[in-house]
């Protein structure tokens, strides 16, 4: 099969759309609340999902929230296939009720071929905020919502917190990384050398050492191109630091270069990258 490239684009959090080779499209982490108004309105992007036109297959990441709020919705008006680590599984179509069959239960370092592109999960490490405390104190964090479902998801939200590895054809690599950066994820993506690493950002004006992290997990990949952008922490200034760090990666002699995407901007990924007019 020849490969054309994907096309990606980012919305908000963690909700991102690729567009494969074939057509098929994949949506990360489901966030496209409505409006502004009600418990998720600070995450309203200006688009909904309305604004997709396909999806065939959900990627939940972990199950707060903040990551799953519209799954229901993209389920209900595309029957996808949802994927979302094993130990989730129950909870999480429970809590949404989704159609049993349409759950595809993924184990870590399994990889999965679904005919024009083929998807490896690794475990990845949540902020240790909530992933250390026993279930009740986390349940006393998050208060009863009515739901024992909708409780449990947010609990263990942060026990279960997947990357993964998707690969298309004409050799195009996307490593999703989101969390802490573990030695695992690094041994695992030091030896891909993907085309693409979508990295989620903190904030660094709080945390300080994420910078160092940051540029750690680039030189590890070793990749042509690299994205990230702000996550639940609200990155204070994403262009000042993905600026410096291009500085800093010059420096260092590595060709990787840090882009901080627009939201809803589609981006062409080949063996470059191509920034399209919507």
């Amino acid at each position: 099969m020849q490969s054309t490239g994907l096309k990606y684009r980012w919305f908000v959090e963690n909700c991102h759309e690729i567009v494969l080779p074939s057509g098929r499209v994949i949506l990360i982490d489901p966030m496209l609340p409505p409006s502004k108004e009600g418990k998720m309105g600070g995450f309203y992007s200006g688009y909904t999902v309305d604004d997709l036109e396909r999806v065939d297959f959900v990627f939940v990441s972990h199950t707060h929230g903040d990551h799953i709020d519209q799954l229901r919705e993209v389920c209900e008006k595309f029957n996808p296939v949802v994927l979302v680590h094993q130990a989730s599984v129950i909870t999480l179509a429970k809590a949404e009720d989704l159609r049993v069959r349409k759950v595809v239960p993924l184990t870590d370092f399994q990889e999965y071929d679904f005919g024009d592109f083929k998807f490896t999960p690794y475990p990845g490490t949540h902020v240790a905020t909530i992933g250390d405390k026993p279930v009740s104190e986390a349940l006393n964090m998050f208060g009863k919502s009515g739901n024992e479902y909708k409780d449990d998801t947010m609990v263990f939200g942060s026990c279960f917190n997947t990357n993964f590895l998707l690969e298309v054809p004409g050799g195009i690599r996307v490593a999703f990384i989101q969390g802490m950066y573990t030695d695992l994820t690094k041994q695992i993506f030091y030896r891909k050398n993907p085309t693409l690493v979508i990295r989620q950002l903190s904030r660094i004006d709080l945390f300080p050492e994420i910078y160092d992290q940051l540029l750690e997990c680039v030189e590890d990949t070793q990749t042509g191109l690299f994205a990230f952008m702000c996550h639940h922490h609200k990155e204070k200034d994403p262009a000042a630091t993905s600026a410096q760090m291009n500085v800093d990666l010059e420096k260092k002699g590595l060709a990787t270069r840090v882009f901080v995407p627009v939201a809803g901007k589609w981006i062409r990924v080949t063996n470059s990258i191509e920034f399209e007019e919507n």
